[in-house]
């Protein structure tokens, strides 16, 4: 862990976009802890569990499983997606990705 806390406020400085941007980073590294109070998750939602619980720690919000966990495989399923449009959504220039499948030559090989 300890070479990301060096890494990680290096590549802010480094890749941002403008001086004004790189000025509101620091190259101090960064530090970390290990909670050791997180609830396990099932094998087949460990994914979105971990991105979850990493938002709520974000936002400093309480993580708690039972919100999270219902009985049901839907659930999961139901949250990957939401998760899946919610990050495509936020990529730069994601309309210019929606008529790359070919549309305007539909039909030329056509009988």
């Amino acid at each position: 862990m300890e070479p990301f806390l060096y890494m990680v406020p290096y590549l802010l400085v480094e890749c941002a976009s403008s001086d004004e941007l790189r000025a509101q980073y620091s190259m101090e590294p960064f530090t970390y802890e290990r909670p050791t109070n997180i609830p396990p998750a099932r094998a087949v939602d460990c994914g979105v569990y971990t991105l979850k619980y990493i938002e709520c720690h974000a936002l400093g919000i309480e993580f708690c499983k039972k919100d999270f966990a219902k009985a049901n495989r839907q659930n999961g399923k139901s949250m990957r997606d939401k998760m899946a449009v919610g990050i495509f959504q936020e990529l730069p220039d994601v309309h210019e990705f929606e008529n790359k499948d070919m549309d305007d030559i539909m039909g030329t090989y056509d009988g």
